[in-house]
């Protein structure tokens, strides 16, 4: 992971591998005690409520960014913008997987910010001129050439978990999964929306850069994890625009 200053905020750039699993919130609870050993509680999630996240995603008319991810293309990005509660900002992040590797880059910028050099889409051409911020003019150039308009807003709860001694492991999971197509002003976050698993399922996302530890390898099999691709925006678009058929 690197980081630069930005004249928009704080540029960071993740380079790391992704396991996905659906689970249970039985095994969910399970796996945290049996974790507890070798982990540390992420300082956002101190409690087993975790932390509220929401995003914005943005697609093209034709959810390009959608089919890409169904097509299992090798080189493949979507644009979302981020908000955590308790902030009046937001990140503006460019998610880009390249085969096995993902790289996020993301920048903070307020919300209003956000509102007024976004809008609802599409991006008149030069949007980007005068833009210093690389990641925010990455987004508007995406807009730009994709005709991008924001398509749904995905919720959720997460707890998150950082090993003790592999310090580029993070351990997470998410909860209360739900989605919206209508309320997608950046600037606020929808009540309660359609769920798009179970409500008894949690995701558990395994990340790190390195290899994974024995520890961790010894208690997914304990616990029988199947990894399995899943987007929660890929399941949240194809439960919108196709009743579930794709995922």
């Amino acid at each position: 992971m690197n980081a630069t200053e930005t004249s928009g905020g704080y540029v960071r750039t993740f380079n790391r591998f992704e396991f996905k699993y659906v689970v249970s919130e039985r095994q969910a609870e399970a796996l945290i005690r049996d974790l507890e050993p070798y982990t540390t509680p992420d300082p956002h999630s101190p409690t087993d409520r975790g932390y509220p996240v929401y995003s914005v995603y943005w697609d093209s008319p034709d959810l390009v960014f959608f089919w890409e991810k169904i097509d299992g293309q090798k080189f493949r990005r979507k644009l979302r913008f981020r908000l955590y509660e308790g902030s009046d900002d937001a990140f503006v992040e460019i998610k880009q997987r390249i085969d096995q590797t993902v790289q996020k880059r993301r920048t903070r910028m307020a919300r209003t910010a956000i509102h007024e050099l976004f809008g609802r889409g599409p991006i008149d051409a030069g949007r980007e001129h005068g833009v210093t911020d690389p990641v925010v003019q990455e987004a508007l150039i995406l807009c730009r050439r994709h005709l991008l308009e924001p398509k749904l807003a995905v919720s959720y709860r997460r707890r998150a978990f950082f090993a003790r001694y592999e310090h580029d492991l993070r351990i997470t999971f998410d909860t209360r999964l739900q989605y919206d197509a209508r309320a997608l002003d950046v600037r606020e976050r929808f009540e309660t929306g359609k769920y798009l698993l179970p409500a008894d399922r949690a995701v558990l996302e395994i990340k790190f850069n390195g290899n994974v530890p024995l520890w961790l390898t010894k208690l997914v099999g304990k616990h029988e994890l199947l990894s399995r691709r899943f987007s929660k925006y890929a399941r949240s678009a194809d439960l919108e625009f196709f009743d579930g058929r794709h995922t």
